[in-house]
């Protein structure tokens, strides 16, 4: 899975229950997700900020080769419509810093309007 060229992964790491057996059954969520996928897609960065603690905490409890993608905030895509949004831009880039290297793509969702 490490050196492989393609990576799997969803937005999010909520496990349905009909699929927790496929998952470790001790760690949190995200521990029990990473240990199966190889990536996932922070999607509630769209709705709301996490403190950069948050983001490394997350960052601390997956394996080395685990990588996280972050979603613009909403605020920069949907109601600035990307402008004017540099100071939001440096606020989020200040907080997802706490993923490291563990950083793989920032993910940007634009309204059909845009």
């Amino acid at each position: 899975m490490e050196n492989s060229p393609c990576v799997v992964g969803t937005a999010g790491w909520s496990i349905p229950a009909a699929h927790n057996t496929s998952f470790p059954a001790l760690g949190s969520h995200l521990e029990r997700y990473a240990a199966r996928l190889s990536i996932v897609e922070i999607n509630s960065s769209f709705h709301k900020s996490h403190r950069e603690e948050t983001y490394e905490r997350w960052a601390r409890s997956v394996p080395d080769h685990f990588r996280f993608s972050a979603k613009l905030p909403k605020t920069m895509t949907h109601e600035r419509r990307l402008q004017g949004c540099n100071d939001l831009l440096d606020v989020f880039l200040g907080q997802i810093e706490g993923l490291g290297a563990k950083l793989s793509v920032l993910l940007v969702q634009l309204p059909p309007s845009l």
